[in-house]
C-alpha cells in the first residue's frame, strides 16, 4: 500500500508542477514527503539510501503525471476550473495539521515566526497579484545561444521555486515567457528548447533543494513558519474566478471537502520526521 501512495504522491506532485498557480511544494507538504524528497534532491545519499524505494515510486508518479497527465489536468482546468480548484484547496487546507506537528517537533512556534509568515505569505500574494494583473514578460523572441541561455535560466529558476511550498515553477516560466513554448516543446519534442530547459531544471533542483535542507537543519522553525506563510498565501494564489452561488461552486464543495478528507486522512497516518 506504501508503494501505491508514493507512486500517487509523485502523480499530484508531477501534476502540479504543470499548472501555473498551483505549487508542487505545497503538495510535497499535503503529503508529508517533503523532507524525503528534498534530501533525495539535494543528493544527500545517506537520505536516498534510507528512503529508495519510496523514492522510485515517487518518481514513476512524478513521471507519469508530468507527462501522461498534462493533457487531462489541462483539461479539467479547462472545462471543471472551479471545482478542480476547489479540491487543491481543499488538499492545502487538509495538511496544516500536519505542517504544523511537523514544525513543532522539538520546538514550539513563538511571536518571531509571525516575520517569516508574514513575509512568505505576502511573496505569494504578490506574485499572484503579478499575475492577474498581465505581468507577463515578453514570449521569448531570441534565437541561438540566447535562446538557450533564457531556457536554461528559466528553468532553473523555476526548479528552485518548484520545491518551494506555495510558490508555483509553471508560474515563474510564465514570467519568464517560456512556459508555453516549453509546453508546445514537450508535444513536438523540440530538443533545442528541451535540452537547456531540462539542464537548467535539474541544476535548480538540485541546489534548491540542498539550500532548503541546509536552512531546514539550522533554523527549522522559521523555515516551517514561511512554509505555513506560503501555503496560506497559495490559497490566495488558487481561489477560483468562477466561485459563486452557481452550480460549479456547488459541486466544488463537494471536491473541496473530498481533498480535505484525503490530505488530512494521510496527514493523521503520516508519522512525524524528528528534527535533526
Amino acid at each position: 500500500m506504501q508503494y501505491v501512495l508514493a507512486v500517487l504522491y509523485g502523480l499530484v506532485f508531477g501534476i502540479a508542477n504543470i499548472i501555473p498557480g498551483v505549487s508542487g511544494g505545497t503538495m510535497l507538504v499535503v503529503f508529508g514527503c517533503y523532507d524525503k524528497v528534498c534530501g533525495a534532491l539535494s543528493l544527500n545519499f545517506k537520505e536516498i539510501k534510507k528512503n529508495i524505494v519510496f523514492l522510485i515510486f515517487f518518481g514513476i508518479g512524478a513521471v507519469i503525471g508530468l507527462v501522461g497527465f498534462a493533457f487531462v489536468i489541462t483539461w479539467l482546468f479547462e472545462n471543471f476550473p472551479t471545482e478542480t480548484y476547489m479540491f487543491f484547496i481543499g488538499l492545502i487546507v487538509g495538511s496544516a495539521p500536519l505542517i504544523i506537528r511537523n514544525a513543532t517537533v522539538k520546538q514550539k512556534f513563538t511571536p518571531v515566526c509571525l516575520i517569516p509568515f508574514v513575509l512568505a505569505l505576502a511573496l505569494v500574494v504578490g506574485l499572484s497579484m503579478l499575475e492577474a494583473s498581465g505581468g507577463e514578460t515578453a514570449a521569448v523572441s531570441a534565437t541561438g545561444i540566447g535562446a538557450a541561455a533564457i531556457y536554461l535560466i528559466a528553468g532553473f529558476v523555476a526548479a528552485v521555486a518548484m520545491i518551494i511550498p506555495g510558490v508555483s515553477g509553471s508560474f515563474i516560466m510564465v514570467l519568464f515567457g517560456t512556459y508555453q513554448p516549453v509546453i508546445a516543446s514537450i508535444k513536438a519534442l523540440d530538443l533545442a528548447i528541451l535540452i537547456p530547459t531540462a539542464i537548467g531544471v535539474v541544476a535548480g533542483l538540485v541546489l534548491g533543494a540542498r539550500l532548503i535542507s541546509f536552512l531546514m537543519k539550522r533554523f527549522r522553525l522559521i523555515v516551517f513558519s514561511a512554509i505555513l506563510g506560503l501555503v496560506v498565501g497559495s490559497l490566495y494564489a488558487i481561489f477560483p474566478p468562477g466561485f459563486g452561488l452557481n452550480l460549479d461552486t456547488l459541486i466544488g464543495v463537494f471536491t473541496l471537502a473530498a481533498g480535505f478528507a484525503i490530505a488530512f486522512i494521510v496527514g493523521k497516518n503520516t508519522k512525524t520526521e524528528d528534527a535533526d
